[in-house]
């Protein structure tokens, strides 16, 4: 994986109102994506990119579990025209849509790109997927597979910044460095894990105790249920098990799971030496005040 390097978006709102449609472009990207509320989908379908060739990713609550998302990936040509029967479906919010400024885009190339953002979607399990049909394997040519390829990586650096992280994995363990890992250890449960940006990564094989105790939040519980349907956690005998490397919302979210309890992350979480992530995060704090004093 290469390094990250800096990028700027642009965003463009022309409704003038913060919650409407944005507009988004990247710098040195001949593509274009629209964030399109679900109450202003005619404001998108009634400019002239909706009639282009693209993909598009709906979002909203998972009505079987209010905590999580659920997501639908297609592609369409026209965008907008598919968008509109999309109507019908009732749990998205928002739709993200991507195409191109210049039109070089096509409709195989939004066929390739709709099976492989599925196909990342079903790797990092952040979302259930509605999708019943899994996409269209489709023979490009050499060069049009390498122009897709390079359409989708843009749009996987825009997606996180855009909100959508549907298709966001956590760096692989071998380029996280051992004195950022912190260890959990509680009643058949053990785990290893380090803070990342959107909140804490608990590492492929961690075990947590399998059943929760009375006062769990039900929350909590439901979470769970979640990612065991996602294939993201494995019941065992007296245990589950993370089958991945996931990023949970917060550390005390990943020490609850594992703990099968509420749980204060920030005091569970310790590195080798037996020091809690708090007094790290304290530490870490103290020295940016005092790099800060002049």
């Amino acid at each position: 994986m290469t390094n990250p390097r800096p990028f700027a978006l642009r965003l463009f709102v022309p409704s003038g109102l913060p919650e409407g449609m944005r507009i988004v472009e990247k710098t040195n990207w001949s593509g274009i994506g629209y964030v399109i509320p679900r109450s202003q989908l005619k404001e998108f379908t009634q400019r002239p990119e909706a009639g282009r060739p693209g993909v598009y990713v709906l979002t909203g609550p998972d009505p079987e579990d209010g905590g999580a998302d659920l997501a639908y990936i297609g592609e369409a040509d026209p965008l907008g025209r598919r968008l509109e029967q999309h109507q019908a479906k009732e749990f998205w919010t928002t739709a993200y849509a991507f195409t191109s400024k210049d039109g070089y885009l096509n409709k195989a190339h939004a066929q390739h790109l709709e099976a492989r953002l599925i196909g990342l979607a079903q790797a990092a399990k952040r979302c259930r997927l509605e999708n019943v049909v899994q996409g269209h394997a489709v023979n490009l040519a050499e060069m049009d597979r390498a122009e897709a390829e390079g359409f989708l990586d843009e749009v996987l650096v825009c997606c996180p910044v855009l909100g959508l992280r549907a298709f966001e994995q956590p760096p692989s363990f071998p380029s996280i460095n051992p004195s950022k890992l912190f260890f959990l250890r509680g009643p058949d449960s053990e785990g290893r894990g380090y803070e990342s940006p959107n909140g804490f990564t608990v590492l492929n094989g961690a075990k947590g105790r399998r059943d929760f105790t009375a006062s769990s939040p039900d929350a909590l519980m439901r979470t769970r249920e979640q990612l065991i349907r996602q294939g993201v956690l494995a019941r065992q005998d007296n245990q589950v098990e993370l089958l991945q490397d996931y990023e949970f919302k917060s550390p005390s979210q990943a020490a609850g799971l594992l703990l099968a309890r509420s749980a204060n992350g920030r005091l569970e979480w310790k590195d080798a030496a037996g020091i809690t992530l708090k007094e790290h995060q304290e530490r870490a704090a103290a020295a940016a005040s005092a790099d800060a004093d002049p």
